[in-house]
């Protein structure tokens, strides 16, 4: 049973807390439901924090009662399962309730303390008065500042009008029609894109052909049918016909002040019924995003949404009202993948993916409305995570769909470099300044808020390992600083996350690499989502370095059934020296077993204890699989991973008798991608069984001793002495 890592309250203890309290009704059985928020005992990093719990009928209507500090009551109505508080919150002790009909619920704490920054969304009445007076353009910044954008990115721009002087006499593309034309949405995105750098060229340098150019683009695709082939609701058009109506928007408020009256009027018309569209899609007077927020499309369309409203507020009619429901659930949600702490739940390729998408969106907005999303916490703590989870150096992305694409060393370095712009903190800009390769023509790179390209120092006093609670991921390095570290990664997710949409089945798996190079894997290739590669093999937890049995059966995700598991951090230990981990995925495996426990002890730099602790009704045969880019060699106690001048030894210290083998084929083939290994150590049927395996990054010589006895297990490994108790907590001295 999974034994979630208390947080103690202050002047409370950790039986105040939603681990050990009795369940309400919003304990709803809906595993995609929005999160409760603030999490009971938490210590918020914002005031007044986001407030959300599971809608529980499309009915329903809530109160929220919030009790201050001094014992005071206030109570809001919400307009659905979420509310943003009205006023910032000092620091102190605050309790929550929401009552629905007749039902209220038990009260949940949260404390702000005097680090808790405050973000108070504005009363959207008095920005759509304020939006109306405001000229146009609004989704800009000043032009002297545009002007030092031009001047400090002189490389960019060059490249970026190169890019649109060799289109600027190409023919416009059609109205894509007919029965496939929904299938082929890059056709739309591109020319899209091709109009956002029209945009671009014309802003930062004001040349007539570079409004022509922009203008002729924006006309061709507003006079597309909203209704037709390239309506936001047409299937798999939805991305496409997003940041098409975005364009638009962009170029209706770029180009305003040289628009005529027909063109103007030509393209509110058109905003209005796209627009809508998105609208009534996901907001509407029930809003779908807000009772299940972890939808990857639904989420950046409501923030791309909340940021085009305010250029076109006091100029369409519906836009205030629209703004009224959207923006406040947009900046409530901001990300539905991890709590405050800024990591991603559906992995680190898709949050380089997904952050990337919404910068332009997030410049927009504090441009266009004051609104500075950089200051909400998620956004702030994104370069922390990047910066651990994804340093310099770093040869793959980690735990998620996409890992393995080249494509990213330019997206993370023009992304990076971007957000570090907008959010920069000085952890933030030591990553993003060590990141090359991106395309500086690129709008979320060359419209950032201004930053400095030179290269940052890593604060000092950083520490090498971090640990972010709410989606279960710890990263351990030998030292951050060094682009040549060796890097040792765990991941074990609680709720609500798991293993759902582009995350996987790997409680408890870890992922190794050093200089730059992968050793121990995650294995398998993002050929397509759902395709037969990425259910059968990419998505299983036999592709990842993690525990199975009887032949590759493992932990349950979500689209193989509709039943979520999870796992859980029950203890994570930060030192100097050393770093301890400690995870528990027993409710991964849907019942399979009765316990599935794992510690690792990374003593800097270059070692790592593996324990396991497994046990079911059933006797199993219990494997203990590691993955390889190229075959590994040795035999049933000892292997080594040899990859580009770095190594991994794994030495198999302690455990039932079990046989090594592996493998470079697949349960299900990927369409492309290189041969990869995949090993396992295979135990005869037993019902329970403890595995101590040592991992030598380097596979340097190191003297180790193993006993054994009632108290647990005793290593020596060189000159550290590990103590592993019965339970499976460790401590080194």
């Amino acid at each position: 049973m999974l034994c979630p890592v208390a947080v103690a309250l202050a002047g409370g203890t950790p039986g105040d807390c939603a681990q050990d309290a009795p369940a309400d009704w919003m304990a709803t059985g809906d595993a995609l439901a929005a999160q409760v928020r603030p999490r009971d005992c938490a210590e918020v990093e914002q005031t007044p924090p986001d407030f959300s719990w599971p809608d529980v009928a499309r009915d329903a209507r809530y109160e929220l009662t919030l009790t201050y500090p001094d014992g005071r009551k206030k109570t809001l109505a919400a307009p659905q399962n979420y509310l943003n508080w009205n006023e910032v919150l000092p620091p102190g002790k605050y309790s929550w309730q929401v009552k629905y009909g007749t039902r209220e619920s038990r009260a949940r704490k949260f404390v702000v303390s005097e680090s808790s920054q405050p973000f108070l969304v504005r009363d959207m009445k008095q920005l759509a008065a304020a939006l109306a007076t405001k000229p146009h353009p609004r989704g800009l910044p000043d032009e002297a500042t545009l002007k030092k954008m031009a001047r400090e990115r002189d490389a960019g721009l060059a490249k970026l009008l190169r890019e649109v002087d060799g289109k600027t006499r190409t023919p416009l593309p059609q109205e894509p029609n007919g029965p496939n034309a929904g299938s082929n949405d890059s056709n739309v995105f591109d020319e899209a894109k091709r109009t956002l750098n029209s945009l671009q060229a014309y802003v930062l340098t004001k040349n007539d052909k570079y409004y022509a150019d922009a203008l002729r683009r924006v006309q061709n695709m507003a006079s597309w049918n909203p209704a037709g082939r390239t309506a936001f609701t047409e299937q798999r058009m939805d991305r496409s016909a997003r940041f098409m109506t975005f364009v638009l928007a962009l170029g209706y408020d770029w180009l305003h002040p040289r628009l005529d009256a027909a063109t103007k009027s030509q393209l509110q018309a058109v905003l209005t019924a796209r627009m809508g569209q998105m609208q009534n899609e996901l907001v509407g007077e029930r809003s779908r995003i807000a009772a299940r927020p972890r939808d990857s499309h639904g989420i950046q369309t409501s923030i791309m949404l909340g940021a085009m409203l305010p250029l076109v507020a006091g100029d369409i009619a519906e836009a205030d009202a629209w703004m009224a429901r959207t923006l406040p659930l947009a900046l409530n949600l901001i990300s539905p993948w991890a709590g405050e702490e800024g990591g991603f739940a559906n992995g680190s390729a898709y949050s380089v993916w997904g952050m990337g998408d919404t910068l332009l969106y997030f410049y927009v907005l504090r441009w266009a409305s004051g609104i500075d999303a950089a200051q909400k916490p998620w956004v702030r703590n994104w370069g922390r995570y990047m910066a651990y989870f994804d340093p310099p150096g770093s040869p793959v992305r980690l735990f998620g769909d996409g890992h393995e694409q080249p494509m990213l060393d330019e997206h993370r370095a023009r992304y990076g470099k971007g957000y570090a712009g907008f959010a920069p903190s000085p952890l933030a800009q030591w990553w993003a300044s060590r990141l090359s390769g991106e395309d500086a023509s690129r709008a979320e790179f060359l419209l950032s808020p201004l930053s400095s390209e030179k290269k940052v120092s890593l604060p000092q006093g950083t520490p090498n390992s971090l640990y972010l609670p709410s989606i279960g991921w710890v990263a351990m390095h030998s030292s951050l600083a060094d682009e040549n570290r060796s890097s040792v990664y765990f991941k074990s997710s609680p709720p609500p996350f798991g293993a759902f949409n582009h995350s996987h089945a790997d409680q408890n798996g870890f992922v190794i690499n050093a200089g730059g190079k992968r050793l121990a894997i995650e294995s398998g290739y993002y050929d397509a989502y759902k395709s037969p590669h990425w259910l059968k093999w990419l998505h299983q937890t036999r592709s990842k370095n993690a525990i199975t049995f009887d032949g590759g059966q493992g932990q349950l995700f979500y689209e193989q059934g509709e039943k979520m598991a999870y796992g859980g951090v029950t203890r994570f230990v930060a030192r100097p020296e050393y770093d301890i981990v400690s995870g528990d995925a027993t409710g991964a495996y849907g019942g399979a077993v009765t316990a599935a426990l794992r510690t690792l002890v990374y003593l800097r730099s270059d070692v790592v204890v593996v324990y396991d602790k497994l046990a079911s009704g059933t006797p199993r045969r219990w494997e203990w699989n590691i993955h390889a880019l190229n075959r590994m060699e040795g035999g049933d106690k000892a292997i080594r991973i040899r990859n580009g001048g770095q190594s991994l030894c794994a030495d198999l210290l302690a455990g039932p008798p079990a046989a090594f083998s592996q493998t470079s084929e697949w349960t299900e083939a990927p369409r492309k991608g290189e041969e990869q290994w995949h090993g396992k150590w295979t135990s005869e049927p037993l019902p329970a069984a403890q595995f101590i395996v040592l991992l030598r990054i380097g596979c340097k010589d190191v003297n180790t001793e193993v006993t054994s006895g009632a108290g647990g297990w005793k290593l020596t490994v060189g000159h550290k002495r590990i103590a592993i108790s019965e339970s499976g907590e460790a401590s080194v001295q």
